[in-house]
């Protein structure tokens, strides 16, 4: 639930309008300081994010901030008065974000901002510094945002926690500290992970000039001065978590078939490189949909391409979550599941295989079904190219038998 706290009716409904568009969700306003207390009051649990005007007809002190943030709120100010002193307050009270009102770039942001709020949690950053006060400072400012933190007190310790902490996205670190200093440290963990991979932002005393273009050169992503503004050091966090999101992007779509969304052939053995020298047990399935070429001619390529989607769809549903599924080209995907035995993995695909013969597909006015074949190699071989090999010619025995049925390795 988002609150809007705006008095003026032409401005609140531009932004609840807008808000409810870009977000897909309601928005509660309340146009007075009386009017969100009562809200807030009884509802505080539910509300996610307030956006709080400063000056309204029963308050212009700020006070709708306090108190949204005392009942643990996050809150955006969101104004059209600015003066240094005001700013400077209002950042101290510990708000998300403070956003001027001027003009339609200002309510893109301010949507931005709430999603980027709502998933900072998957982003877990950890704190490197040997000032106990500075640790606790920038954690508080991160906790504010919503980050998982975690710290350490040096490069040594930043390193365990690392090992013990392997889903840490981005490290913040000093450079002055005992035992291992941000240059050493920064320049260890390129050894092992990408800027891509793992953001590092360096800290150091404003005095420092040199240092900044030395943690740069050391490997790290940006560098902050101290001491540093809340608004300043949001902007750096928020932007490096950004460059991260869009090559994540950029590399996933890489990974994926353009039609269905499945991974795509190369994904698949990149993994199975992975997976494959330490499974025990593993079963890889080739499955292909039976008489294709025949939907495409009778129905068109857009139902072809509807059939496709509407198969991958069932296999994502039906098979487990650890399953690797991947379209290996045209009508045909082979799967890879781990640590089950071929009786589980045959009843398993036999139920995806039935599921398939009792899907219905729309092609405008008429309706038709489709039927899948499936060989399944559950025999663990020298190489994964021979398991899919072997699993294929599987696979081509179904369709010399009469399509419609599973054929395992016996």
């Amino acid at each position: 639930m988002i609150l809007l706290v705006e008095d003026s009716p032409i401005f609140g409904t531009l932004v609840k309008s807008n808000l409810e568009k870009r977000l897909s969700e309601s928005i509660y306003w309340a146009q007075s300081f009386a009017a969100a207390k009562k809200i807030i009051d009884e509802r505080a649990e539910d509300i996610d994010v307030a956006l709080l005007d400063l000056s309204l007809p029963d308050c212009d002190m700020g006070e709708v901030v306090d108190y949204a943030i005392s009942h643990e709120i996050s809150s955006i100010v969101f104004t059209s008065r600015f003066d240094i002193q005001m700013h400077k307050t209002i950042w101290g009270k510990g708000v998300v974000d403070y956003v001027l009102k001027d003009g339609p770039d200002s309510l893109n942001y301010l949507a931005q901002q709430i999603q980027r709020l709502r998933r900072n949690h998957k982003y877990k950053i950890l704190v490197v510094d040997d000032s106990p006060m500075l640790r606790k400072l920038i954690c508080r400012l991160l906790t504010i945002h919503r980050f998982p933190t975690v710290t350490a007190n040096n490069g040594v310790e930043a390193l365990q926690v690392l090992e013990q902490h392997p889903d840490i996205n981005l490290i913040l670190t000093d450079y002055n500290m005992p035992e291992m200093d941000g240059f050493e440290l920064t320049r260890t963990l390129r050894r092992h992970h990408s800027q891509e991979n793992l953001a590092i932002i360096g800290l150091s005393a404003q005095g420092d000039r040199h240092v900044s273009a030395k943690f740069i050169k050391h490997g790290a992503n940006d560098f902050i001065a101290k001491p540093f503004y809340a608004e300043e050091f949001y902007c750096r966090v928020n932007l490096n978590i950004d460059n991260m999101e869009r090559v994540a992007i950029i590399r996933d779509s890489s990974h994926r078939d353009y039609l269905t969304g499945l991974h795509n052939r190369r994904y698949f053995f990149s993994r199975m490189a992975r997976i494959f020298p330490k499974a025990k047990q593993l079963c890889v399935a080739m499955v292909d949909i039976d008489f294709f070429k025949a939907v495409n001619d009778n129905y068109g390529h857009d139902v072809g391409d509807t059939t496709l989607c509407v198969v991958a769809d069932l296999l994502r549903r039906h098979l487990p979550e650890d399953a690797l599924i991947a379209r290996f080209g045209g009508e045909e995907f082979c799967l890879c599941l781990c640590d089950r035995t071929d009786m589980a993995v045959f009843d398993l695909l036999e139920q995806l295989r039935l599921q398939v013969e009792n899907t219905t597909i729309s092609a405008g006015d008429n309706t038709f079904n489709i039927t899948i074949s499936i060989g399944v190699c559950c025999k663990k071989m020298a190489t994964i190219d021979e398991m899919i090999a072997t699993a294929d010619e599987l696979l081509y025995n179904a369709k010399q038998q009469g399509r419609n049925c599973t054929k395992v390795l016996e």
